[in-house]
This record gives structure tokens, sequence and C-alpha cells, in this order.
């Protein structure tokens, strides 16, 4: 009996998922491929190309016994799911199946990782090395391909680890057609919808309230930035564990007229179009899809010297960096691009030619390639 042409993506949720992984389920479904998704459903449960999709505990910390359980029902899931490819992402989910899928592997099934950004990175603690580091080098002897999304990562993973085959892929992938152009109309309507005075200075940050995104760092420096443009404003649009702190702080320091914290939010696009700068103050990230989206919206950026933004921004050409923990350089960014207007535009152009590597159909095209290297023809 012919093999089923059947691929298992795992990641940690079905968000996940729906977020980044879209066009790539619907280039492997024009291969004539069923798809299955193992994930801890976290959102609807309903992912666009997934034709089964597997309900596992994935925690976010391996300090929960629920880990094995998932390890139990994923290795139990790749025994009996005949794959010919099990495509994993996201750490803790891609270890275990890494783990789960080595006596299927032994019989031919190819085994892929697409590390978003690996948790040791230039400048990452001491303890992150200790232990991310050794567990990833120890499961690349069981991966056939690692993926990558910046150069940092592809460099040490080639160098380093013992996969098949390493690969580097300009980031996830852009998706354009969900941004559009908004007149100087409606401009002004989304600005007074959201409270914002019009001769306000609005600085964004898209980011869930995790402790790697670092909103702290931000809301410590408004005060100073408040002295020089007085009518700053900032926009925060995310959901997350910190959010209550970081709302006490904003209190603290009353600044309650300045931050606006928006939630979990569907229209970037609109939010960008009344956002004079676009900020992060992540302490790591893989690329920084929400400064790419910035930067196709011609909105100048701020962020932090990071392995993700690096791909991103050259520091004083297309946009500023600014070193970890430094409120004297992030000040000095935001004050110098609300006095340079001539200089944020340059930034915002030259951003908007050198995002296009970054656009959603040049990572299709690339990974395209790398399925074609394992997947039967």
């Amino acid at each position: 009996m012919e093999k089923p042409k059947r691929i298992l993506i795992v990641a940690t949720s079905d968000i996940h998922l729906q977020v980044f992984h879209l066009p790539y389920f619907a280039v492997l479904k024009t291969k004539g491929y069923e798809l299955h998704a193992a994930v801890e459903v976290r959102g609807n449960g309903e992912v666009a190309g997934i034709d089964q999709l597997f309900n596992l505990p994935f925690k976010r910390t391996l300090f929960t016994a629920q880990l094995f359980t998932a390890y139990r029902e994923l290795k139990q899931i790749i025994d009996e799911g005949n794959y010919e490819l099990i495509h994993c992402h996201t750490p803790i989910p891609a270890a275990l199946t890494r783990l789960a899928a080595r006596r299927t592997r032994n019989k031919g099934t190819k085994v892929m990782y697409t590390a978003h950004g690996f948790h040791f990175y230039k400048g990452a603690p001491f303890s992150y090395w200790a232990t991310y580091y050794p567990a990833e080098k120890y499961l690349s002897q069981f991966t056939d391909a690692i993926v990558t999304i910046n150069q940092e990562d592809y460099e040490i993973a080639k160098a380093k680890f013992s996969a098949g085959q390493t690969f580097y892929i300009p980031g996830i992938g852009v998706d354009t057609q969900r941004f559009k152009s908004i007149d100087a109309v409606d401009r002004e309507q989304i600005k007074s919808a959201l409270g914002l005075p019009k001769d306000s200075l609005v600085l964004f940050y898209a980011a869930n309230f995790i402790y790697r995104k670092n909103h702290q760092f931000i809301i410590e420096c408004l005060s100073d930035i408040k002295k020089e443009i007085p009518h700053l404003k900032v926009l925060f649009a995310g959901s997350g564990i910190l959010l209550p702190a970081m709302q006490e702080l904003v209190q603290k320091l009353g600044l309650e007229d300045t931050v606006h914290f928006l939630g979990f939010r569907k229209d970037v696009n609109e939010l960008l179009a009344v956002t004079d700068i676009s900020i992060s103050a992540s302490r790591q990230e893989g690329l920084g899809l929400a400064l790419a989206e910035a930067m196709i919206n011609k909105v100048p950026v701020v962020a932090t010297v990071d392995r993700g933004h690096k791909e991103l921004i050259t520091n004083g050409v297309n946009g500023f960096l600014f070193p970890q923990g430094d409120k004297q350089a992030f000040k000095e960014s935001v004050v110098k691009l609300f006095h340079d207007q001539a200089l944020a535009n340059e930034f915002s152009n030259r951003s908007a030619e050198h995002i296009k590597k970054f656009f959603i159909e040049n990572s299709l095209a690339e990974m395209e390639k790398i399925y074609d290297k394992f997947l039967l023809r």
C-alpha cells in the first residue's frame, strides 16, 4: 500500500500557527500533502490548512509533569502517523519532538526544526548558555535540518551543531497583504478614536507583556523624555502576565496620561498609521516582526542592539539601535527623531527598501526549496 503524503507540524500553540505559518501550509497543500498539527489549543483550535489537530499540554516551563504526558502522546502520534516529514517549532515542543521521533526517523521520516531565535545568543546570560546551548547541541544529532531566521543563529548552528543540514531564510516572512495605505483624514479619525491629541508624538510598541520584551525599561524612560517632548504619547499593544505590574508602574510614576494600554490588537496597520516612532526594548529577538511591519509602513524605528534587530536595522542608516539597558541612548534617539523630521523620513525610506528582503514571498521561496530537499518526489 502506498505511503500517505502526510506531514506533522509541532508547535507551542494553535495561535502560533495562525500567526506565522498559514502561507507555508498553503505551499505544502499545493504539493498534495495532508497536514497534521500537534499543539496546545490556546485559541479557537481552528488552523487553516491543517487536516487534523492534536491538542497536547505543551507548557512554557520545563518544571511540570504535564510535559511527560505531552511526550507520551506525541510519541504515539508520531509512531502511528506514518509521516514523511515532521517540522517542529518553538523550543520545548521541538525538544520533545526530536526525542519522540528517534525511532521513526530511523525508518526514514525526516525531522526539521525551525529556530525562531535560539535562547542563547551574544550577550545572553551565562545561565542561558549553560542550559539551552547544550540541549540544542545534543538534540541536533536527531535533526535532519535546522532552519534559522537570522545570521547569528545560522553561524552557530552550522559551526557547532550536528544536524544533517543547516539553512538560513530571511525571517519567517512579512505578509504585505495585511497593510494598506491610510490617508490623512483617516489618520486623524484613528488618532481621535484613541484619544490622542493632534499634536502628540506617538511611540508604538507591539509586544506581549513578558520579561523578554522589557516594557519596564520603556516606562522608566518616559519621565525624562517628556521633559523634551511634553506631548509624548506611548501606545502598548499586547497582553501577558506582566501587564498588571506595568499598569501599576505607570500609575506609580504618574504617567497615566502618557501611556495607553491597548490590549491585544488586530488593527496594527491602523495603529502604525498614527505612529511617529516604532520602538522595541526587547532583550532578544529571532528577527523582530513588529519592527518589520513598522518599516513597511515607513515608520522610523528605535530598538535595542540585538541579533534580530541587527538584521533589520543598521544604526544611523535606517534607524537607531541603542545598547541594552542604556536609557540615555534610548532617550537621545527618540528626541533626535522628534527634532529632525528630515532624518526620520530618510530612515523610513531606507527601511522601506531594505525590508523587501524579508517579504513573505521571499521567505516562502527559500522555504519551498528546503522542503523540496526532504520531501519525496
